[in-house]
């Protein structure tokens, strides 16, 4: 390894322990030296598990020499089958991958000592070295050989029947890891399965450690363990979690966050969507209480954001629907009195209107679309006189949806038609019929409905004498709020209308 020099030009920098670091400026610190006066066997290895280096109590248990084993897979080196190699890589895999430290208090692996292999007991501690960013790059291992814990019989006295009081304490030492091995299992299965998202950051750059099943799928399923927020997120850049994430980390204060916006990538290949979180950004300290980490609780809240807006929405499309319901009862009562003879004709005019009005609405409010198709408002008003056979009503076209405040007044024409068509036209004859036929075209640039009304065997058609109701209903209204183009004929065979109507803009 090589010599560094320590120097402290700033008495107040404390960037090591100030208690080891009370040298002179001429003081040279040999950590090579250090790290093999060690008594306890030490192995440095990368994150592919090859050793780097090994201090002399380590290459003394191992009775190996150093240019031996440098270079080589851990595994390679100390080859080992079973239970026991499973249970040494699974805790290695875990501190590089989670950058935690792990204990293996009691773990059986066999060695070459002069030319021989011998199964002995190793207490191990396996602990991580991370670089600037906080990212893990080098793992120390510890072994201590406690084989001499046991009897003179050595592992087989395990099975004793009898065992001493030196055999009980690995035992003990192994029940004891175990158990807690199993409770540490079940946090983390609590963890990862938790239907709150949770992750837990680490050092100054914000590195994934742990990312539990929820906050994956937040995140689009993306490999994030051991990248820094910015690089597993990329997406983040200029959104504003990220400056709270590093105030956290920076201040040690908990951060609460509720309906937060933030702009997600749900799958790699889609575009970024919109998300509202409720979460806990909270700061993990070690024993000097400074902050090494932060902790990240929450909820995605998406859905009931979206439904408080649309609740919003739905609010103000009631006030406004209701405003123009008034409106045009206050016009309807005010034209039908206009044209009405005497106060029966406007009563029954009046309350057929109304309940034409009403039916249209109630059409609408089935609907979540508050829509209603063309054909239900034909129905609704001529399927009362429609015979048997069904030929004296009929109805030919596609499927088309009206939004309300298209569906409203072309409602209302239609019930003045039918009731037209009733009083003075074609259905106030048993053999007269009425034919409506519709089709969507393309008018200015933009779709459009186009309907024909045709009236067949009914009386003699005279021209009107006074304009009612329907007429300043389809000659004024329908062209003003709705844009229709309506052409009438009092044709000596029958009334004939044709209607216009772009579905697009009905305001």
């Amino acid at each position: 390894m090589p010599r560094v020099r320590v120097v402290h030009p700033n008495p107040n920098d404390h960037s090591l322990h100030p208690k080891s670091c009370i040298v002179k400026h001429d003081t040279r610190l040999d950590f090579e030296a250090v790290f093999n006066s060690l008594p306890a066997p030490w192995l440095v290895m990368d994150r592919d598990f090859t050793i780097a280096a090994l201090n002399q109590a380590f290459l003394d248990a191992s009775t190996r020499s150093r240019d031996e084993l440098i270079g080589l897979e851990f595994f390679t080196a100390f080859p080992s089958a079973g239970a026991s190699r499973h249970i040494v890589q699974d805790s290695l895999e875990r501190v590089r991958d989670k950058g935690v430290v792990d204990v293996l208090p009691s773990v059986s692996y066999a060695v070459v000592v002069n030319g021989r292999t011998e199964e002995r007991l190793w207490c191990c501690t396996h602990v991580p070295v991370r670089d600037k960013n906080g990212q893990v790059k080098f793992l120390l291992k510890s072994a201590q050989d406690i084989s001499e814990l046991h009897s003179s019989k050595g592992l087989a006295g395990l099975d004793s029947a009898a065992p001493s009081e030196a055999d009980q304490h690995p035992r003990n030492i192994h029940a004891l890891n175990q158990t807690l091995l199993a409770t540490v299992q079940q946090l983390g299965r609590l963890v990862v399965q938790a239907p709150s998202f949770m992750c837990v950051l680490r050092g100054p750059s914000l590195v994934f450690e742990l990312v539990n099943i929820a906050f994956s799928m937040l995140a689009g399923g993306r490999d994030l363990i051991g990248k820094t927020l910015r690089e597993g997120l990329p997406e983040s850049e200029g959104q504003d979690y990220p400056r709270l994430l590093e105030n956290v980390f920076k201040t040690g204060e908990v951060h609460v966050g509720r309906k937060t916006r933030i702009l997600l990538q749900d799958t790699p290949d889609c575009e970024i969507e919109e998300h509202y979180i409720d979460f806990v950004a909270q700061p993990i300290m070690d024993a000097n209480g400074e902050v090494t980490g932060i902790f990240i609780e929450g909820n995605d809240v998406t859905d009931h954001v979206r439904t408080e807006q649309r609740q919003a929405l739905l609010i103000r499309e009631l006030h406004h629907r209701v405003r123009n319901t008034l409106a045009t009862v206050q016009g309807v009562m005010t034209t039908t009195a206009k044209t009405s003879a005497n106060i029966e004709e406007f009563q029954e005019a009046f309350s057929g209107r109304i309940a034409s009005l009403a039916r249209t609405h109630a059409v609408m409010t089935e609907q979540l679309q508050q829509s209603v198709s063309f054909q239900h408002l034909l129905t609704q008003e001529l399927g009362p006189y429609s015979d048997d056979q069904g030929l004296r009503i009929r109805l030919s076209g596609p499927t088309v949806d009206l939004p309300s405040q298209i569906a409203v007044p072309l409602g209302m024409a239609v019930h003045e038609l039918t009731t037209n068509a009733v009083r003075h036209g074609a259905l106030a004859k048993e053999e007269g019929r009425v034919e409506v036929g519709w089709r969507l075209i393309e008018k200015d640039g933009e779709p459009a409905l186009l309907c024909e009304w045709n009236e067949f065997a009914g009386p003699p058609v005279t021209p009107r004498c006074r304009d009612g109701f329907g007429s300043m209903l389809l000659e004024r209204v329908l062209p003003q709020q709705i844009r229709a183009e309506v052409t009438v004929d009092f044709a000596p065979g029958g009334f004939r209308l044709r209607m216009a109507v772009p579905l697009q803009n009905g305001r």
